[in-house]
């Protein structure tokens, strides 16, 4: 007893259209997919350019900002880091909105782990502020919004 499909009906589309005709079809949906992707691609507005990018320091930047004396507020992530990718539009409104009160910077971990074990840095992103001396007054694992972000800044006496 053989299961399975009729004889003949994997070939239907082969007796309904010869091969040439199949082609030219497929180029033409082909075609028209590309050509409705190019107009949506046109006909969406372009992303506003971002405010000046929050600088990613290496290791020796890092440290001389530290001792600057200047209160200093470092992510600890990466770059191909989805939650650090979504922290940077949130980083760039704090160091607009902080100004010349504090520094806020980018600390790429991966390419330099000895300096993570130096900070103790077990998640990324970690938000680390440091005072103007250098030491650490609040940390933060993951994901942080900016309101709640905002709120430890005033806290802070950064805002």
């Amino acid at each position: 007893m053989r299961i399975g499909f009729p004889d003949g009906i994997l070939s239907l589309p082969r007796l309904l259209f010869k091969s040439s005709q199949l082609e030219e079809r497929s180029m033409k949906i082909r075609f028209l997919a590309a050509l409705a992707t190019l107009a949506i691609a046109v006909a969406a507005p372009a992303a506003p350019p971002p405010t000046s990018p929050v600088p990613a320091l290496s290791p020796a930047e890092l440290g001389a900002t530290l001792k600057a004396g200047v209160p200093v507020i470092v992510e600890f992530g990466g770059e191909r880091c989805i939650p650090c990718m979504k922290m940077q539009p949130v980083l760039r409104d704090l160091q607009a909105l902080l100004g010349k009160r504090a520094r806020v910077v980018n600390f790429w971990i991966q390419p330099n782990p000895e300096v993570a074990r130096e900070h103790r840095i077990m998640v990324m992103p970690t938000q680390v502020i440091f005072d103007g001396k250098g030491r650490e007054v609040f940390r933060h694992m993951g994901y942080f919004p900016k309101p709640e972000f905002e709120s430890v800044l005033k806290e802070k006496g950064l805002l």
